[in-house]
This record gives structure tokens, C-alpha cells and sequence, in this order.
């Protein structure tokens, strides 16, 4: 039996973004993960990109003034982070256990994976079965993370002053709370659903598809909100604060109207450019239908930055025709904040080990 409650107290999960960072303080019990306090704010200008820290004392300075503003005293930290440079595949193998599947990836990587894996941090995770020509196997998630990329955020959270416990990539914390809780807005049961969970970052897009409870596929793209603020400065005068407020006042970006004026030629700008990002998630969709013909998704759940503008989760379900939602709540979390921006941080709570 697994003593939850001592395991889990005083956890602090930061998830580093390019424009803006986000860090809670709570515990996870088994019925409930108790937010206690949440904060964000601005990542300092070109100091993180990509994964990549690139202004560690500007980030450090920052990330401990904010941590002591908050009153946030040393504590085990969990951290979430994405980047297009980590590896995700979905490899096939025989019916073995992890130990051997751990055995067999460090001699036949290079088969599935053309690059010098002694540079990267590999990890597995069984995802399913599946029958090929006949002959049963298993589906192995592996996930390859640059090893200096691991060093710098661990140096990072002992820099800060904190513990250093886990480094999560955004996708499993994901599927690690799709396993937790029993329904998302009150709707959505991900342990009955396929369900492409889509977060609408500033640099780049995650997406993660879950089969009843399952990872199946997880990939980056490198398209965001920067993009779209890129396409934006380009066509029309406007600041970055200014950029902010037009994506408040859209009432629904699925609908451009007739006739021209600022707003309609704003909205049409951010509708290309989620069309844009939409048809690079097409992609990863097909490769998953493509993999097994009973593949399907039936649901989006739409979540990050730019799943704020009104109608966004109308222009994904349009274009994909498959129902949208933007994420809103969950069972079995207690946050007093906005789930939304926080997700990545409390996925980021929970050890793969109580899943």
C-alpha cells in the first residue's frame, strides 16, 4: 500500500513556456489533486525556447524572485516541458517483458531511430497489442530527450533552490491524468473515448491522442501562438500588448464576415493562421488513422493559449468534423484558477509509478 498522502505533499510543478511560465504548489492523493496555490508569469524575453534554456541567470533570477513573492519555500519540484527536439515513435516488438524491451532498445534503436542515441535520455512505455500477420506484438512508446537538455533543467531547479524529482514531457502528463480523472467538462470519459488532446501553445502545438486511457501518438509541431503574432505584425501595425487584446475582442474566430474593416481582416489573419496550425495536425491524425484501420478520434479537447479565442473549438471541429471542446474542468482536481493554463502543471504531479 502506497502511503499518498506523505509522498506528496509540498510537490511544486513548474512548466516552463517560451512567453509565459506557470507554477503550482500542491499534493495528489488517491482521490484528489489539491492545488493549493498557482501563479504564472512572463518568461523573460529569449531566455527559453524550444526546450532550450538560453538565459539561465536571466530565468533564474527571475523564476526565484517569483517563487519567494509567492511564498513558495524549498520544496521537491516536478517539471513539465515540451520540445520539437525530443523523439517520440511507436515501435513494435515482441511479446517481452520491460526489462528485455530495455535490453533490445539499446541494440536496435538505431534501426527505428537514425541518430547518435548516446546523447539522448531513452525512455519506454507499453501502449497496447497488436496482431501483425498473424503473430501478436506489443506497441512500445519510446520518448528520446537530449541529454543536455535534461542536465540544464535539472541544474536549473537547483539553481532556483528546489529538489529535483521528475522531468515530465507534456504528453505524459497528459495521459497520466486522463488515467486519473473519471470526466473532463463534465463530458468527456477519456478511459471510453479516443481522444486528441491538442495544446495550442505560444511556440509550438502538442498533441497527444489517448485511446481509452492509452497514449497512442504524441508528436510536436513547431507552429503556435508566435506564429500567428508573427502573421499579424506583418499585415497590420500593431504592438504585441495590442495583439493581445484584439484575440480578446474576436467573438468567434470560425466566422469572418463580409465587407472590410480592421476587425474582419484581423480575424481572418488568426483564421489562416489556425488553419496553418490545423494543417499540421492533420498530419499526425492521418499517420494515427493510418496505423490501424479501426483507428479512429472521437473527440478534440483543445487546451493552451490559443484555445482562448472565442470559437476556436468551432473552427477545429469544422475543419476536422469531429466534436471540439476547449478544456474547462475535471473531476478529481481541486484548483480555484483557471484549469486551462495549469493542465501541464498538474499532470506534471502525478509519478508514472501511481498510474
Amino acid at each position: 500500500m502506497k502511503l499518498f498522502s506523505l509522498f506528496n505533499k509540498n510537490i511544486i510543478s513548474i512548466d516552463l513556456g517560451s512567453y509565459e511560465t506557470k507554477i503550482v504548489q500542491g499534493s495528489r492523493s488517491k482521490e484528489e489533486i489539491r492545488i493549493d496555490k498557482a501563479f504564472s508569469f512572463n518568461t523573460p524575453a529569449f531566455s527559453y525556447e524550444n526546450g532550450n534554456i538560453k538565459n539561465q541567470y536571466m530565468l533564474i533570477d527571475t523564476v526565484k524572485e517569483e517563487l519567494k513573492k509567492n511564498k513558495v519555500a524549498s520544496g521537491t519540484c516536478h517539471l513539465s516541458m515540451k520540445s520539437t527536439a525530443i523523439i517520440t515513435r511507436e515501435i513494435p516488438f515482441p511479446l517481452l517483458g520491460d526489462k528485455e524491451i530495455e535490453g533490445l532498445l539499446k541494440y536496435q534503436l538505431a534501426e527505428f531511430l537514425p541518430m547518435d542515441y548516446s546523447k539522448y535520455v531513452i525512455q519506454h512505455k507499453s501502449i497496447g497489442r497488436f496482431f501483425d500477420e498473424g503473430i501478436e506484438k506489443l506497441n512500445v512508446l519510446v520518448v528520446a530527450i537530449p541529454k543536455d537538455m535534461v542536465d540544464m533543467h535539472y541544474n536549473f531547479v537547483r539553481e532556483v533552490g528546489l529538489k529535483p524529482a521528475v522531468l515530465d514531457y507534456q504528453s505524459n502528463g497528459i495521459w497520466k491524468l486522463f488515467r486519473f480523472m473519471d470526466n473532463i467538462n463534465g463530458i468527456i470519459d477519456p478511459s471510453q473515448k479516443t481522444v486528441a488532446a491538442i495544446d495550442l501553445g505560444y511556440n509550438s502545438t502538442n498533441i497527444t491522442i489517448v485511446d481509452n486511457g492509452t497514449i497512442q501518438t504524441s508528436r510536436v509541431i513547431d507552429l503556435g501562438g508566435q506564429s500567428l503574432d508573427n502573421n499579424a505584425t506583418s499585415l497590420i501595425a500593431v504592438s504585441s500588448d495590442e495583439l493581445q487584446s484584439k484575440k480578446s475582442e474576436i467573438e468567434d474566430v470560425s466566422m469572418v464576415e463580409e465587407g472590410f474593416s480592421d476587425y474582419n481582416r484581423y480575424v481572418n489573419i488568426v483564421k489562416t493562421s489556425m488553419e496553418g496550425i490545423m494543417d499540421r495536425v492533420d498530419r499526425i491524425f492521418k499517420y494515427y488513422i493510418s496505423k490501424e484501420t479501426d483507428n479512429e478520434i472521437e473527440t478534440l479537447l483543445l487546451y493552451g493559449g490559443l484555445s482562448k479565442i472565442k470559437g476556436v473549438d468551432k473552427l477545429f471541429s469544422n475543419y476536422f468534423g469531429i466534436p471540439a471542446q476547449v478544456l474547462d474542468s475535471a473531476s478529481k482536481i481541486i484548483l480555484n484558477d483557471d484549469l486551462n493554463k495549469y493542465i501541464n502543471c498538474v499532470g506534471a504531479l502525478i509519478r508514472d509509478d501511481e498510474v
